[in-house]
C-alpha cells in the first residue's frame, strides 16, 4: 500500500509526465506506433529494471491517462519480459536467488544470469514487441475517448 501513496504523490509532481515527455520527444503522442514503439519498450525496459515494473506501469497510467486498450497492452508485455533483463529486474529471479542462497547454492549470481537473461529479454521484446504491432490482439479503440 505504501508503494502505491509513494508513487501516486510522485505523480502528482508532474515529473513522471516531463520525464516521458523529454524522453519521447517527438514519439510522446504516438508511443506505441512504429519505429516510437521500439523506442517506448526501451524506455520502459530500463525503467522496470530500475525501478520495478509496477511503479513504471503507475506512473504511466498517469502519465497516458486516455491511451488504448493495444497501448496497455505493450506497457504490460513490455514492463513484464523487461524484468528478466537483469536480475534485480525481477522479484521472481531475487527469490530464486536468496532461496538457492539459503540451501547453500550460491551459484544463481547476476553474472551468471546476465548472459542468458540480456539476449533473450531483449530478442522476446523485440519480436513480442513486432508481434503485437502487426497483429492487433485489442481494439484500436478507448471509451474514454468515445472512440469506439
Amino acid at each position: 500500500m505504501g508503494q502505491f501513496l509513494l508513487i501516486g504523490s510522485f505523480d502528482d509532481t508532474g515529473l513522471p509526465q516531463a520525464f516521458f515527455a523529454i524522453t519521447m520527444g517527438g514519439c510522446a503522442a504516438q508511443m506505441t506506433s512504429v519505429p516510437c514503439v521500439y523506442w517506448f519498450v526501451m524506455i520502459v525496459t530500463l525503467l522496470s529494471n530500475v525501478a520495478s515494473n509496477v511503479p513504471v506501469c503507475q506512473m504511466l497510467a498517469a502519465t497516458f491517462p486516455y491511451a488504448s486498450p493495444y497501448d496497455w497492452m505493450q506497457v504490460s508485455f513490455s514492463a513484464t519480459v523487461a524484468g528478466n533483463l537483469t536480475m534485480l529486474g525481477s522479484a521472481a529471479n531475487m527469490i530464486v536467488a536468496f532461496q538457492s542462497a539459503k540451501v547453500g547454492d550460491r551459484t544463481f549470481t547476476s553474472e551468471r544470469h546476465a548472459p542468458f537473461g540480456i539476449p533473450s529479454t531483449i530478442f522476446c521484446l523485440y519480436a513480442g514487441t513486432a508481434i503485437m504491432t502487426y497483429i492487433h490482439f485489442s481494439p484500436e479503440c478507448s471509451e474514454k475517448l468515445g472512440e469506439c
